[in-house]
């Protein structure tokens, strides 16, 4: 058996792929792996050539955008079950906004798999949890070549693995991708979009989005439906560890979605309908919605309801590519969170795996030659062209054409001392792409210091210590009385909580000025103490005393600085 790659795309997201499988009877299977911007199957086959299978890693609209447009020759569209139901969902939706060809085709085409699929006698398939999204898989494919010169035994098989986009990270509680394989990759086309800044972006969206539901804040966070069901998902679980309650709603497509993948997770309801924006929006609670721009749907009708509302707040979690919403009252933040790895764990995966080849995927021009040099102790194709390029043949994994026999040596024998220096896997079967018991840490959340922020514990040690420091005595708060309650902020006039005294004053102050409801002036004054809170340029602050203010009162207040504060 001979096997080959084509780049399908290399000129747009170049994350799709066309494996050619040449058997000894002169069968050809072709083998399309995902079907991104641009695919195009009919300039791709050969007149004699016929699909066999589509392989589709997740439910991104980046990865399924040509499905409808290249499904051919009663082949199936083969993906891990969660990611079959999303693209039930997702591709009837996405259709209203965009030209997805045949739709109803692909959806006929679709078939979950869990274990090994045969595509040829001699051929099969499986996906294996990857992360970067719910639902997502790469896919190992083996293959048994009979005429293979260096198979010891009659049964030997060769892998290859095609990751897709892929994190180590669980997501949502679907497992990242596992380098502890129960066999040796032999080839992995690589998809190689990486990221330093996720786990911060990650955590910086948690803490606002925490602070200002605690705070008694209306959230509205706005997003595709997937991140909405993961983000959800680590919202509920995290109010949970900080012992918390914080009412989250799902509303519209990623309500339905999250029903179809049958999530349950504390804190979370889901509401795909509602009649009026009240319906779903309260003081300190969290509604999600899409899209990730408020110009259609429940975005659109929700930031509505909200953007005249100095006490809301709106948040983007976005892809990149989003202009932020700007104008209105209401307080606006703009998160980009793309889950991809680091490229240290790019790195490491290749070390891991220690496979003999490496196809560079999902980068454009440069960047795939950048990655010709990346690796040493493997054949690395960063091919910038569609030609059908041979990996295997003859019974051998076959070093690139552009290398001299030389070079082509040296890494081979490079390529023995990885495989020797691999640890031996200890894993006896697959990993499946099943939900697992969510753990926040291992998704890159910062548990802890969430904890240390957020939870009633800390709250309550926070007060305690406060409420005994000399300079927080009764004698001294009476000299300066204040009636604090959730100050919502306006953005144009944020604060750093490294600022001095006199400049943070200022600004809280200004803040107050400009805000058109207060409390009457024969009101009652209430003495109680809070904290400063601050984050991505926004300055509010917690009530630690108990107090009968409704979520979402606006108050005056007076700054008495305390033992506690770092501005001097």
């Amino acid at each position: 058996m001979d096997v080959s790659y084509q780049n399908a795309n290399v000129y747009a997201g170049n994350e799709s792929t066309l494996l050619r499988f040449h058997t000894n009877d002169g069968t050809t299977a072709c083998i399309l792996i995902d079907a991104g911007n641009g695919v195009d199957l009919d300039a791709l086959l050969a007149d004699d050539e016929y699909l066999n299978a589509i392989l589709l890693t997740h439910g991104h609209i980046d990865h399924y955008r040509t499905l409808g447009d290249n499904v051919r020759h009663n082949a199936p569209i083969y993906t891990a079950p969660a990611t079959a139901t999303i693209v039930e969902r997702a591709l009837p939706e996405a259709q209203k906004h965009n030209d997805l060809g045949a739709v109803s085709d692909a959806l006929d085409a679709l078939e979950p798999i869990e274990d090994w699929t045969a595509i040829l006698p001699n051929l099969e398939v499986r996906p294996i949890p990857v992360g970067h999204t719910p639902g997502a898989v790469g896919f190992v494919i083996r293959f048994h070549d009979e005429a293979s010169a260096n198979s010891a035994f009659d049964d030997e098989m060769q892998y290859l693995l095609a990751t897709g986009d892929f994190t180590t990270r669980p997501c949502a509680g679907y497992p990242g991708l596992e380098t502890a394989l129960p066999v040796d990759i032999d080839a992995v086309l690589l998809n190689v979009a990486t990221t330093d800044e996720y786990t911060t972006h990650l955590n910086d969206s948690l803490r606002t989005i925490l602070e200002r539901g605690f705070a008694g804040s209306s959230v509205v966070v706005a997003t595709s439906a997937l991140t909405g069901v993961h983000y959800a998902t680590l919202l509920g679980h995290l109010a949970d560890e900080l012992d918390r309650t914080l009412p989250i709603r799902l509303v519209g497509q990623t309500a339905k979605l999250w029903d179809d993948l049958d999530f349950d997770t504390p804190n979370v309801e889901s509401q795909p309908v509602f009649s009026e924006p009240s319906e779903v929006l309260d003081s300190g609670a969290i509604t999600i919605c899409g899209p990730d721009e408020p110009v259609r749907g429940s975005a659109k009708r929700l930031f509505g309801a909200i953007e005249d509302d100095p006490s809301a707040v709106f948040v983007q979690l976005t892809t990149g590519g989003v202009e932020p919403v700007s104008g209105g009252s209401c307080t606006t933040h703009a998160f980009e969170v793309i889950n991809h790895p680091t490229p240290e764990t790019l790195d490491e995966t290749v070390e891991e795996l220690a496979p003999q080849h490496v196809v560079i995927k999902h980068a454009t021009g440069g960047e795939l030659n950048r990655f010709q040099k990346r690796y040493d102790d493997c054949f690395t194709w960063g091919t910038n062209d569609s030609h059908e390029h041979t990996l295997y043949e003859a019974g051998e994994w076959v070093a690139p054409g552009w290398l001299t026999d030389r070079v082509a040596q040296k890494i081979r024998m490079q390529q023995w001392q990885a495989l020797g220096d691999k640890p031996v896997a200890t894993r006896e079967s697959f990993p499946v792409p099943e939900r697992t018991p969510v753990d926040l840490s291992a998704e890159g959340v910062a548990v802890d210091e969430f904890r240390d922020q957020f939870s009633t514990q800390s709250i309550e040690a926070d007060h305690d210590s406060r409420t005994s420091s000399p300079s927080a005595s009764t004698e001294d708060q009476q000299s300066h009385p204040a009636t604090t309650e959730d100050v919502r902020d306006d953005p144009a006039a944020a604060s750093s909580p490294d600022s001095e005294t006199d400049s943070f004053e200022s600004t809280v102050l200004t803040r107050l000025d400009a805000i058109e409801s207060k409390l009457d002036a024969e009101d009652a004054t209430e003495t109680v103490t809070a904290r400063v809170l601050s984050g991505d340029g926004q300055t509010f602050l917690q009530v630690l005393d108990e107090t009968d203010l409704p979520p979402g009162q606006l108050v005056e207040f007076q700054i008495n600085k305390t033992a506690t504060d770092d501005s001097d």
